[in-house]
């Protein structure tokens, strides 16, 4: 899990200029680093570059935190 965690890091730092100490595990994109619809969805779209999946607009719904994204992520994966 490390690892994903890592790795949003630093896509939120690197897209999102979002210092990556702010971001663990719980942390929530709209309360926790006040991400806006659009930040979401540039986020979303930066992990499916990053990561070569493809994220559903059903599941990118139900994504409010850390923790939701990366299983979303290793749900992608198990499907490929």
């Amino acid at each position: 899990m490390q690892l994903f965690i890592n790795g949003i890091q630093t896509v939120l730092y690197q897209k999102l200029n979002i210092n990556p100490k702010l971001i663990h595990s719980k942390t929530d994109f709209r309360k926790d680093l006040q991400l806006s619809n659009w930040e979401m969805i540039y986020l979303l779209n930066a992990v499916e570059q990053n990561w070569h999946i493809e994220i559903s607009d059903v599941d990118a719904l139900k994504i409010n935190n850390l923790q939701q994204l990366i299983r979303i992520i290793k749900k992608a994966y198990s499907k490929n």
